[in-house]
């Protein structure tokens, strides 16, 4: 009998040195867990990982494509997805696998920042409202990223696979793209204690930070979800108003939040 839960680490180069740490968090939750190392062709070797499967890329895939390779090497019916650098909290795992409902496709729990121990902006403080009604949710999720898909996420694996994973991408679009075309297939429950310690650096995938690199992102989520079939064909239709609504929120609602931040 498998375990009831995979977590998928992709790990390369500079990440290595994180490794071991967060294999560590991961065995220590109390849940028997698949443990699923993928090797990004990493020019660091990676240390001895007693009880981890360790799957190996000849050749550097880009963040989204490391996840997949990963996921098709879990057999459990639940994953999460772990950056290599952060930690999951005591009894996170524990909290995610007891609190996916019948229905739901993804339970997310916040995340607190390793270097100042304050809350994470995500999942966004709007989410916990718009999850309640899982189309709106959708919607939102569509206009900008609500929820990460990582670290403290647990996914259906069927619904991953059947979604066709992460995008092929490294930097936060395979994240956003993803996480849109789930929130189109069922509801996202959300919790606000904490299940990981996230751990940024400036080299860490997905840091895009220009506003070009985000309005690229914005593009990549309105190409994924105009070919789903699972999206409502009128959502697909209004494309072009889900685009407007991307803009506004890049070019006005963004730069607000982050000067109400101090960044």
């Amino acid at each position: 009998m498998s375990a009831p839960v995979a977590v998928v680490i992709p790990v390369w180069d500079s990440y290595v040195r994180f490794l071991q740490e967060a294999v560590a968090s991961v065995r220590e939750q109390g849940v028997e867990a698949e443990i699923v190392v993928v090797d990004n062709a990493s020019t660091e070797p990676l240390p001895a990982l007693e009880g981890a499967l360790v799957v190996r890329s000849d050749a550097r895939l880009t963040t989204g494509a490391a996840r997949n390779l990963g996921l098709e090497a879990v057999a459990a019916p639940l994953v999460v997805f772990l950056d290599a650098d952060d930690l999951m909290l005591p009894g996170s795992l524990t909290t995610l696998v007891g609190g996916l409902r019948p229905g739901d496709i993804a339970f997310a729990m916040a995340r607190i920042e390793g270097d100042t121990g304050r809350r994470h902006r995500a999942p966004r403080r709007i989410a916990y409202v718009l999850a309640r009604a899982p189309r709106l949710f959708a919607l939102a999720n569509t206009i900008w990223s609500l929820v990460p898909m990582q670290g403290a996420t647990i996914l259906r694996t069927d619904v991953v696979r059947a979604v066709g994973g992460y995008g092929d991408h490294s930097r936060g679009e395979e994240d956003w793209a993803f996480g849109a075309a789930l929130a189109w297939r069922g509801s996202f429950r959300l919790s606000r204690d904490a299940g990981l310690v996230y751990r940024w650096r400036l080299d860490s995938p997905g840091q895009a930070g220009a506003p070009l690199d985000v309005r690229r992102n914005a593009r990549i989520v309105r190409d994924r979800i105009r070919t789903d079939p699972a999206v409502p064909a009128v959502v697909r239709a209004l494309l072009p108003i889900v685009a407007t609504g991307q803009w506004l929120t890049i070019a006005v609602v963004r730069p607000l939040v982050l000067a109400a931040r101090g960044r």
